[in-house]
């Protein structure tokens, strides 16, 4: 049986990760989230033990708005966390772009420049 105070302090270490998360993921330090796998993992863990074990002690009116909290900050984290790929994901496509409409400041037998992705190298010089 899960008493009141370690209830409330599973809820305090899970309110701190996200917040930790959230903290990194507004700061532009998402490389950094990764160090807190391991810790979220716990704090997750001791958080379904609770939900699975404590139901009784969840139904109480403090502990209802401290759920809605940690519901509500993994939410948003979780819309940083797309934003983020979403950036990324732009970025690539960006540097995709970016690779085919470049030229090696050669040129062909027909006088157009040759495209960076056809570049073959061993060009000594320029037209």
């Amino acid at each position: 049986m899960t008493d009141t105070p370690h209830a409330q302090h599973i809820m305090s270490q899970v309110e701190s990760v996200l917040s930790a998360e959230k903290h990194l993921l507004l700061s532009g330090q998402v490389h950094r989230v990764a160090e807190l796998a391991e810790e979220k993992v716990q704090a997750m863990e001791a958080f379904d033990s609770l939900l699975r074990d404590a139901g009784h002690l969840l139904r109480a009116e403090n502990f209802q708005q401290r759920l809605k909290g940690i519901i509500q900050a993994a939410a948003e984290n979780s819309i940083h966390f797309r934003a983020v790929q979403n950036g990324l994901q732009s970025i690539v496509s960006r540097l995709g772009r970016v690779s085919q409409d470049s030229y090696v400041g050669a040129y062909q037998s027909n006088g157009l420049q040759t495209p960076f992705t056809k570049a073959t190298g061993n060009y000594l010089k320029k037209a």
